[in-house]
C-alpha cells in the first residue's frame, strides 16, 4: 500500500510488525487510542513495544502503570531483549507509578513529558487508575475524568496517546469507545483446540483501516501482527 509524504508525516508509527499496514501508515498523531482486551491479551506489550519503538526513534515516551512496579516491568521485558531502564537512563523513557491522589498522579505525567520531551503515553490501565481513587472520582464523574484525561494528555502533553482497559470494564461504560479518536479490541478464540489470539480495529476515525480480525502472537521479539500480503486485510 503506497502511503503518500503528506499522510505519513501525520501519522505516529506503532513499532507493531503489520500494524502500520492497517492503518494507512499508523496513528494519527496527537490522537488517542483505545486498547481492549483480556487478562493475557498482550496489551502491555503492545503498549511497550509502541514505547520502545519511540523511544528509539527520537519519540519519547511515557508509561504510567497504576498495577505493575517499574522494577517488575524492566525484568519482565528483558525477555524481549527491551531494556527499559538503560532507555530510562537516557531520558528516553519515564515509567511512572500512581502517586497518593488522582490530581497529582496527572500532574505528573504532564512533568514527565515536558522534561523529557514525550511524544508518546501509555495509561495502564483505565479501570486501574479509576479503581484506585474511589474517594476522589465517584462512578458518576469517570466520563469527564475520561475526558479531560484524555484532552491532558493530547492537548497539553502533545502526545499521541493509548488507553488500555479490560474488555468487561469497557463495555459498561460506554463513553470509553466513543471518547478515543481509536478502538482496537483483542480477543482470544478456541480453533481446533488451541486457544488463538485475534486483533480488530473497531473504529480509527480519518483512517480508512481494516474491517478484519487479524491473527497475532505474542513471541521472542513481542507482539507480531500475521498480515495477508496482498490486500492487507481491507474489505
Amino acid at each position: 500500500m503506497m502511503i503518500g509524504k503528506k499522510v505519513q508525516d501525520t501519522r505516529v508509527r506503532t513499532g507493531i510488525p503489520g500494524m502500520d499496514d492497517l492503518l494507512e501508515g499508523g496513528f494519527i498523531r496527537n490522537s488517542t487510542v483505545l486498547l481492549r482486551g483480556k487478562a493475557g491479551s498482550g496489551k502491555t506489550i503492545f503498549g511497550l513495544q509502541y514505547l520502545l519503538y519511540g523511544a528509539l526513534h527520537d519519540e519519547p515516551g511515557i508509561l504510567l502503570s497504576i498495577e505493575e512496579t517499574k522494577k517488575d516491568l524492566y525484568r519482565e521485558s528483558l525477555r524481549f531483549g527491551w531494556n527499559l531502564e538503560f532507555l530510562e537512563r537516557q531520558g528516553k523513557l519515564a515509567i511512572l507509578e500512581k502517586h497518593t491522589q488522582y490530581s497529582i498522579t496527572i500532574h505528573e505525567i504532564e512533568k514527565a513529558a515536558l522534561r523529557i520531551g514525550a511524544k508518546r503515553v501509555v495509561v495502564d490501565s483505565i479501570p486501574a487508575l479509576f479503581s484506585s481513587y474511589p474517594n476522589e472520582l465517584q462512578p458518576s464523574e469517570h466520563r469527564s475524568a475520561f475526558h479531560l484525561l484524555c484532552q491532558v494528555l493530547t492537548d497539553s502533553c502533545d502526545c499521541t496517546v493509548i488507553l488500555i482497559s479490560e474488555t468487561d470494564w469497557s463495555e459498561r461504560l460506554f463513553y470509553e469507545e466513543y471518547v478515543p479518536k481509536g478502538v482496537i479490541e483483542l480477543s482470544t478464540k478456541m480453533m481446533e483446540g488451541i486457544a488463538r489470539k485475534f486483533l480488530l480495529i473497531k473504529k480509527m476515525r480519518e483512517v480508512r483501516h481494516s474491517k478484519r480480525e487479524h491473527l497475532y502472537e505474542i513471541t521472542d521479539n513481542g507482539f507480531t501482527l500475521f498480515i495477508p500480503r496482498t490486500k492487507y486485510g481491507r474489505e
